[in-house]
């Protein structure tokens, strides 16, 4: 397969290289990542705007843009860098991870979804750590085993408006381990709350800086989530709704006008 990766780690992530020099052994790969870590910066766009596109080898660039703009370069302008349309686009191995209400934020997803967006299969790989010791190659390794039967579980938007249904990614995560995984797990997804806080500090009568402090994440599900399958040695399979889904308003409700 010809396969477009990127991550929103930049271009120099060491999940990226990893990846990319294992789904090489089979596959053709190109590379489009960003020039700077652009985590936590969700579906991003760089609209209008001109952005330095940079080779740094064979099928592989560097790029000014968010992780959304990677993958709209790659999915929107194939024959201008890739030589045609992806088979599949794949997003990481993130440093850190993915999971549940993450998903909100992260630049990693984002890049998988706008995959399916435009037509074209993606998964996303990230690993979490408690010590900040990252070691991707067990992730890696079970790409390149199972990257098919990962992406035919995604659901890509129709060519045509006429065809009516979601459009959906894979989203994988799994602890940051040079020992085996125990297996793998389907999994729903867990709502985190961050506990994170303002922080201000004055520089003027006018003027302050405002600063974004994160604190211990708390993490709870529903159902069996992707959380307590990374927690528990598994490696975490979810599918993820790539559009805005509404809840179905419960009906005798009536407005006044």
């Amino acid at each position: 397969m010809l396969l477009f990766l990127t991550n929103d780690d930049g271009f120099d992530g060491e999940g990226l290289k990893v990846l990319a020099e294992k789904l090489s052994e089979k596959h053709e790969v190109w590379i489009i990542a960003p020039d700077r870590n652009r985590s936590g910066v969700s579906n991003h766009f760089s609209m209008d705007n001109k952005l330095k596109l940079t080779k740094l080898g064979e099928r592989f660039y560097k790029y000014e843009g968010y992780p959304a703009d990677c993958t709209l370069l790659a999915t929107r302008g194939y024959g201008v860098v890739l030589p045609r349309m992806p088979d599949a686009v794949v997003s990481g191995i993130n440093r850190g991870a993915n999971m549940g209400t993450d998903l909100v934020y992260s630049g990693t997803a984002a890049a998988a979804r706008q995959a399916v967006i435009n037509g074209v299969p993606a998964v996303a790989f990230s690993v979490e750590s408690d010590d900040e010791n990252y070691y991707y190659d067990n992730l890696a390794d079970f790409a390149l085993k199972n990257l098919e039967k990962l992406l035919s579980l995604c659901d890509v938007a129709p060519r045509s408006l006429e065809q009516k249904k979601r459009c959906s990614f894979i989203n994988v995560n799994a602890k940051s381990s040079n020992d085996p995984y125990k297996g793998v797990k389907l999994t729903d997804t867990a709502f985190r709350e961050y506990n994170d806080y303002i922080q201000l500090e004055k520089i003027s009568e006018n003027e302050s800086l405002c600063c974004t402090i994160g604190k211990k994440t708390d993490t709870s599900s529903i159902n069996y989530s992707d959380y307590e399958a990374v927690s528990e040695g598994y490696i975490s399979v979810s599918k993820i709704c790539a559009e805005v889904e509404a809840y179905r308003i419960v009906d005798g409700i009536s407005f006044s006008m």
